[in-house]
């Protein structure tokens, strides 16, 4: 008779007898292993370089464009600066030309009582920046006024006027025969129907009859401005009241100008000169220049060339540029073309632009004829 024994119930978790006897296959364990973190390491490096190489080249980019911008914005403002100045040129004088052509040439146009309404100084080289100087009134009466009875000495002038003059007021007189004069109001007082006495600052002449007055406005108003560009940075400066210059803008490497003439005398602007002796149109000549003369000044050309605030690393070849060109195939007549070259920084050099315009003289278009 067999014996029966009750199997008895195995715990959760307990071993099998496979378990106990040792027979478990062991598990393979995984991780990272030290070749793994090097080969990330190097990849990881590399990608740190190719992106700052890449944010490098981007900002190099980005600065060079925003550079370039920058100077092409200065020279717009320059030229636009000069243009509107150039556009003034002979307000409120140019229409006096006949009466103050007979007044004593002055080597300086600060001083000058003739009807010059713009100056080129040259700068003796291409590369090198011209001046201007221009002259126009401030005054809201633009025609000259007639004397009504001869002015001695110190005397005020009775002038055919019921406003126009205010104390403060700059006045030059003209005799119409060789005599001119300039003076500030001192006051203003009705001298009868249609007549004003103008009192004024001292005046070592006596003028007649026929003399003629002209006002060119506050007398702290300048009516002559010189521009000029020093250091590379554009100026302008008030010289009928001799004030300091004023900075305009920076970074101008070159300014240059020219006057449009009528060679022929059928009021047509013809050809463009530099402002020199060998042409006959130097500042000297200007200054002297008969109103026959002056009247064949028709336009003004102006071409400025600015560069960047800072070199770039990546401009090594030297900058040619060129001013006032024309289409023809032979440039050599091409009338007042200027080039040159900038020279090249080994370190890194300058971005230029070059702009140029053309400007008529309009008050001395409207009032004078061909």
């Amino acid at each position: 008779m067999k014996a029966f024994v009750a199997a008895q119930p195995r715990e959760p978790g307990a071993a099998g007898p496979h378990r106990r006897a040792g027979l478990d296959r062991p598990r393979r364990e995984r991780g990272i292993t030290l070749v793994d973190v090097v080969v990330a390491l190097v990849i990881t490096l590399f990608t740190i370089i190719v992106v700052a190489q890449s944010f490098v080249v981007i900002q190099t980019i980005r600065r060079s464009a925003s550079a370039a911008a920058d100077a092409h914005g200065t020279a717009v403002f320059g030229l636009q600066a000069l243009a509107i100045a150039a556009q003034n040129a002979g307000a409120g004088i140019a229409q006096a030309a006949s009466a103050f052509d007979s007044c004593p040439v002055s080597a300086d146009i600060a001083t000058t009582l003739r009807p010059v309404s713009l100056v080129i100084t040259d700068g003796g080289r291409a590369d090198r920046p011209d001046t201007l100087a221009v002259r126009r009134s401030f005054s809201t009466r633009p025609l000259p006024a007639r004397f009504v009875a001869a002015a001695a000495a110190g005397n005020s002038f009775q002038v055919e006027a019921v406003d126009g003059f205010a104390i403060g007021d700059r006045v030059i007189a003209s005799s119409r025969t060789g005599q001119c004069a300039i003076a500030d109001v001192t006051a203003v007082t009705p001298a009868g129907s249609g007549v004003v006495a103008i009192a004024h600052s001292a005046v070592a002449m006596d003028l007649p009859a026929t003399s003629l007055v002209l006002n060119l406005g506050t007398a702290s108003r300048g009516s002559t401005t010189r521009y000029d560009v020093v250091a590379g940075t554009l100026r302008s400066t008030d010289l009928a009241n001799g004030d300091a210059p004023n900075p305009l803008l920076s970074n101008v490497a070159n300014l240059k100008f020219q006057y449009g003439i009528d060679s022929d005398g059928d009021g047509a602007l013809d050809t463009w000169v530099a402002a020199d002796a060998a042409g006959g149109w130097s500042a000297a000549n200007v200054l002297a220049a008969p109103r026959t003369t002056l009247d064949r000044i028709k336009a003004l050309r102006i071409g400025i060339i600015a560069r960047t605030e800072y070199p770039d690393r990546t401009q090594t070849r030297g900058f040619h540029w060129v001013l006032f060109d024309c289409e023809r195939d032979d440039k050599t007549t091409c009338p007042g073309r200027l080039e040159g070259t900038i020279a090249a920084a080994t370190a890194g050099g300058y971005r230029y632009r070059v702009l140029e315009t053309v400007v008529p003289l309009r008050n001395l278009l409207w009032t004078r004829g061909p």
